[in-house]
């Protein structure tokens, strides 16, 4: 990706750039952040396939639906372990950065 042009870099290319980080950087306790980043790399995997099959639309759609899911069980499952929630808190971040790159909008506002 170092000699592509600026003007030429996709979704996906960030989210493969994301990908690499977390799988390769040593800024951050790589078990500290375990099951974060495990979430993170779920949801990216997912986004992957779904950006080549789904208008813009759709995709928003399946995803801020996903959200509400996923903040629904958080916040209402207290039986949930930390690694769970730790997982789904990474999960979570992965598609409001993805859905943020798409309108700066969903990062505030997910409904």
């Amino acid at each position: 990706m170092k000699n592509t042009m600026t003007k030429n870099i996709t979704i996906r290319d960030i989210i493969y750039s994301r990908i690499d980080f977390i799988e390769n950087n040593n800024i951050f306790d790589k078990k500290e952040y375990m099951y974060v980043n495990k979430g993170e790399i779920e949801a990216y995997s997912e986004i992957l396939t779904d950006i080549e099959l789904l208008t813009i639309d759709a995709f928003v759609e399946k995803y801020l639906c996903i959200l509400k899911k996923v903040s629904e069980k958080l916040d209402n499952e207290h039986n949930l372990g930390d690694n769970e929630q730790e997982r789904m808190s990474g999960y979570n971040n992965a598609i409001v950065f993805v859905l943020s790159l798409i309108n700066p909008i969903y990062e505030y506002e997910l409904e």
